[in-house]
């Protein structure tokens, strides 16, 4: 496991690793930024008040006491005293997030993850900055709640563990680096001879440098991670290299048109696809006024190694716009000398004014229901419906209408489709734990179908696709940006339908697509809808895509549904009833709704969303003629 983290490029730093000490032979003053003074994490209770845990005092002290661990002596604080210093040693503080989500006051364990990250320089008599880093640690533990409080305990202990993680990481890198090293030998020769001709004086040390211990963008990484290094290296790259970038423009209400006083952020994943190192690496923004005008570029993203992949997002709100116009949004990137940089990439949008009253109304043709009476029309049918569109993740894009997408289908299963309701199972983002889609797919799913039974299910929300096999995961609520390990894959989905003893299902998509982490933004994979082991599965299954892409899906303002989602409610009630026989199938559904997704994603939004059904039209499959409701 060692020698894979290490060949990964980046060095990780752990607790269950024996400190080490490296004794070198200089006094060094250790500076402390303000910001380590301050320093706090701040997170939710469980009433949802906003606290602060104070992490300063224990974040310096274990700085001070694994420092004099590493050099001869370590002074904090000049004086009057002669006492000369060798180099000086900044640190400041960088990323720190809490990850916790506490649902209710309720005698109950939650996971904690903390995230902490400094910025560590040592700067020698000359003035020369000799190393630097920017260093960051995640730990994750358990806190608890009680129901009689609002109180959260055992987050200090958790912060205890990452601070000392990734003071340990300060330490290796003070400790072992080359230049650092090579002046203690330079000390030890010297002494005894002239040894003050290389030392600061007390009182005149130099100011700390900006460069070192500036707000760049640093990597997440589970331990400690070294990701960006200021100081050259012993021989100055001269070798060029080459940069790719991905870019993704969002919008807040997510109808892909930019309104006035919309926020607004442009995604950037970028790479660095040479042998050498690329540094000065940024992104920049220009095109439309009301656009950029408020967004400050170029944005640094830093040096990048080799192989390389880091993200930087640019967010900002839409100016003034007097008229609706299609505006351009150009991405470029920066850097050094020696790259070689990619050609700018093109955004053209619509841009309009403030949304009107009439976009902000309720879709009351849709969302009221119909009050059906009598026995259910579909006694043996199950029906799931899914919307996740808020995450535990701050960092992942929500999706603001998918929670109402999947409550409003839910009703449909039952008032339109007539699916007995103790049948049919709601989950809904906080409630949408990767567990709570397992309990229900494979033990609620089971228990509820029968042999004779027609599974429906619906999902709206976030999945993502894998860059080298297409394959699709869809994120539940406790899914985050920078792994899929809380992902619930498509595949296992459809394994859950083929293994319930159902004799069909029809399973409808509403989601936005995404590349998964780290994948190469130069080549992005077409998503598998069918998976290769499902061994004929497919043919008890009919499968309603709304967003065949990797892409973001549309939403339809003025019905207040997601694009695809919208005209499945419509098609249900009748719409979709296409040769007016008074019922709806499952063909029919599929061709009205293909046909209604791309000519209103057009004439909306300015670019098509291509909606797919499996098995297609081409062949004669017994899915598409499933009757699925009657018409008014």
């Amino acid at each position: 496991m060692a020698a894979m983290l290490v060949s990964a490029g980046c060095q990780y730093f752990s607790l269950r690793h024996v400190p080490t000490n490296y004794n070198l032979p200089l006094t060094v003053f250790l500076r402390l930024d303000p910001s380590i003074g301050t320093a706090a994490l701040d997170y939710q209770d469980a009433c949802a008040q906003s606290v602060a845990l104070p992490i300063h005092e224990p974040l310096a002290a274990e700085l001070k006491k694994r420092l004099e661990q590493v050099f001869e002596r370590v002074v904090m604080q000049t004086g009057p005293s002669s006492e000369a210093i060798d180099g000086v040693v900044d640190v400041a503080l960088g990323l720190r997030r809490v990850e916790l989500f506490v649902v209710r006051k309720a005698n109950k364990s939650y996971p904690a993850t903390v995230t902490v990250g400094l910025d560590v320089a040592y700067t020698d008599p000359q003035g020369t900055v000799l190393h630097s880093k920017k260093l960051q640690s995640v730990t994750t533990g358990e806190v608890d709640a009680r129901a009689e409080t609002c109180d959260i305990s055992g987050l200090d202990k958790v912060a205890k563990d990452v601070i000392a993680t990734v003071v340990e990481g300060v330490a290796q890198q003070l400790g072992t680096a080359t230049k650092i090293r090579e002046q203690a030998q330079f000390q030890k020769t010297q002494r005894g001879a002239t040894a003050q001709t290389g030392s600061f004086a007390q009182g005149s040390l130099p100011s700390p440098p900006a460069a070192a211990l500036s707000n760049a963008p640093v990597v997440s990484s589970p331990m400690a991670a070294t990701t960006e290094d200021s100081a050259p290296p012993r021989a100055a790259p001269t070798a060029s290299t080459q940069l790719s970038f991905r870019t993704i423009l969002r919008d807040q209400n997510q109808n892909h048109v930019l309104e006035q006083h919309e926020r607004f952020s442009v995604e950037f994943e970028v790479k660095n696809e040479g042998a050498a190192a690329a540094d000065a690496v940024a992104v920049d923004l220009s095109g439309h006024p009301a656009i950029v005008a408020a967004v400050k570029t170029p944005v640094s993203v830093g040096l990048l190694q080799p192989g390389e992949i880091r993200r930087v997002t640019v967010e900002g709100t839409v100016g003034k716009v007097p008229e609706a116009e299609q505006a351009e949004l150009i991405c470029a990137l920066q850097a050094a000398t020696n790259v070689t940089l990619p050609s700018p990439k093109k955004f053209f949008v619509a841009i309009k004014p403030d949304a009107t009253d009439a976009t902000e109304v309720v879709s009351v043709d849709v969302d009221q229901l119909p009050n059906r009476k009598g026995k259910p029309a579909q006694p043996h049918a199950v029906g799931i419906a899914i919307g996740v569109g808020a995450f535990r993740d701050p960092a992942m894009p929500t999706m603001k209408l998918a929670a109402h997408d999947a409550e409003v289908m839910s009703g449909y299963f039952t008032s339109v489709m007539g699916i007995p309701p103790q049948k049919v199972k709601v989950v809904l983002d906080a409630k949408g734990l990767k567990d709570d889609w397992i309990e229900v797919f494979e033990q609620w799913l089971p228990k509820q179908a029968g042999s004779q039974a027609t599974a429906y299910v619906y999902v709206a929300g976030r999945a993502m696709v894998d860059h080298e096999t297409g394959a699709v995961s869809l994120l539940p609520y406790d899914a985050t940006v920078s792994g899929s390990t809380r992902a619930f894959s498509l595949a296992r989905l459809q394994r859950a339908l083929a293994n319930a003893p159902v004799r069909q299902a029809v399973v409808m998509l509403d989601l936005s697509l995404e590349p998964s982490a780290g994948s190469d933004p130069a080549r992005v994979a077409q998503p598998q809808w069918i998976a290769q082991a499902s061994n004929g599965d497919q043919e008890r299954v009919l499968l309603m895509v709304g967003n065949s892409t990797v892409q973001e899906a549309q939403a339809y303002q003025p019905g207040q549904h997601g694009l695809f989602t919208y005209f499945l409610l419509k098609g249900l009630r009748g719409a979709a009833d296409l040769d007016k026989n008074g019922s709806v199938l499952t063909g029919e559904l599929c061709a009205y709704v293909q046909r209604q997704v791309t000519a209103v994603g057009r004439s909306t939004a300015g670019d098509t969303q291509q909606s797919v059904c499996l098995p297609d039209a081409n062949g004669v499959s017994p899915l598409r003629q499933l009757r699925l409701s009657k018409s008014p």
